[in-house]
């Protein structure tokens, strides 16, 4: 079953659909990124609300995308020119569909798989074009940031801004703390509480960061 959430961003309503079914092959458990988190919500609010010129007209990349909300909101609500999709394999099918369900075309929202650490598919002139890096809820292992520090090297360029989001809980800070051993600088610029999407009665904080490439003096 799938169920179609709809969430407001710069005075559109986007649609997001949730698909049941979507599993790691290697563990067989079910990929929590085949639903809409608070995370996702923050960071398109955060764009929206912020208004950030480096969004209008940029090539901008979402980076273990899930359900894809921030990057499709940076096309169909404030004028990014395309954005590329990326997350592992079974979460394709349904970055595609939200992409659809918003009226992007395949020009506008380019779906490819990227694992961390592994990113031949995605060619280097295309690397080299990517002005935005999004991305939400992806500060949870610590294992995994080295990984993740390599591919956003590659896709840093001069002039790339990235901006991420993450519930406030344990974990976290040591996530940053490697992404800054290994050349970040990872500032955060904002802190909201927000009632839960799968339990309104309840509230979280979530941290807005803004990330960059540091680069030699």
């Amino acid at each position: 079953m799938h169920a179609v959430l709809h969430v407001d961003v710069a005075g559109r309503s986007l649609a997001v659909v949730e698909r049941d079914g979507a599993h790691d092959p290697a563990t067989g458990r079910a990929l929590t990124g085949s639903w809409l988190w608070d995370s996702a919500v923050v960071l398109a609010t955060h764009l929206a609300s912020a208004r950030h010129g480096t969004i209008h007209g940029a090539t901008v990349l979402e980076l273990g995308a899930g359900t894809g909300l921030p990057g499709i909101a940076a096309v169909a609500c404030l004028g990014a020119a395309r954005c590329v999709l990326t997350d592992v394999g079974p979460l394709l099918p349904g970055l595609r569909a939200n992409a659809e369900a918003n009226g992007l075309t395949p020009a506008q929202a380019d779906v490819r798989e990227l694992r961390w650490g592994e990113d031949a598919d995605l060619p280097d002139c295309e690397l080299l074009r990517v002005d935005v890096v999004l991305m939400s809820d992806v500060f949870y292992d610590p294992e995994e940031m080295p990984a993740m520090a390599a591919t956003l090297r590659r896709l840093w360029r001069d002039g790339t801004v990235g901006w991420a989001t993450s519930e406030v809980r344990c974990g976290v800070q040591d996530c940053v703390d490697v992404l800054r051993e290994h050349g970040f600088d990872v500032a955060e610029v904002d802190r909201v509480t927000r009632p839960l999407l799968r339990d309104p009665t309840q509230a979280s904080d979530f941290a807005v960061y803004r990330v960059e490439l540091r680069r030699p003096h």
